[in-house]
């Protein structure tokens, strides 16, 4: 008579990664609200308790779940970004990497955690360091240029939070279909051309690289 195989027993170490790669998965298919105890059990098959166990204060599993996929978006960007010659094509290829349609669901996760962050000051945290590593490259990218002669502007970090207000207004729009892409895209882009004394055209030269290309 065939026997059932006995499940292998995780580690504290094992279990612990299964929970945040679950509460990953379900961010990125649910919205960070979904990522509840129920929510992340149910993910992996297990007892809520058993989360809670691992995971007692849900309200730190959002933050670092939301930590965890917008910084390593904001590395993947910044590699893709520093592949390119020039500080123009940098900034054209920040733009297209940022309007990329791969990375709408990262997106929508910017939107609830501004508004979760509210009442979740590790989620607020978490958008606010992660906020600052975007701005970080957007001005490293500005202040090159402006070194190098070929953007003008008496403020990078300023046009570093102009474009991250323009795209987490314009991906508000979004989530309630207002403008069409394009325009929302060239809305962004036109803003940020004139913030830097450059050509718009010259920023619409780089297509959009595939999230994890």
């Amino acid at each position: 008579m065939p026997t059932t195989p006995t499940r292998r027993r995780l580690s504290p170490a094992e279990r612990e990664a299964q929970i945040a790669e679950a509460a990953v998965a379900v961010a990125r298919a649910e919205g960070l609200a979904a990522v509840t105890l129920r929510g992340v059990a149910a993910a992996i098959g297990v007892a809520p308790s058993l989360v809670a166990h691992y995971r007692p204060v849900m309200e730190d599993l959002v933050g670092d779940t939301f930590r965890s996929v917008a910084s390593t978006e904001v590395a993947e960007v910044r590699r893709i970004v520093h592949e390119q010659t020039g500080p123009v094509r940098r900034l054209a290829t920040l733009l297209a990497c940022i309007a990329d349609p791969a990375r709408d669901d990262v997106a929508a996760l910017w939107a609830d955690a501004w508004s979760l962050g509210r009442t979740n000051t590790a989620l607020a945290g978490a958008a606010r360091d992660v906020m600052d590593g975007w701005q970080a490259l957007a001005t490293e990218v500005v202040r090159d240029g402006v070194d190098t002669g070929v953007m003008r502007t008496d403020d990078p970090d300023a046009v570093g939070r102009l474009l991250f207000a323009l795209v987490d207004a314009t991906n508000g729009y979004a989530l309630v279909d207002y403008l069409d892409r394009r325009t929302r895209e060239d809305l962004v882009r036109t803003t940020i051309a004139h913030a830097v004394g450059v050509d718009p055209v010259a920023l619409s030269a780089a297509g959009p690289p595939t999230a994890g290309a």
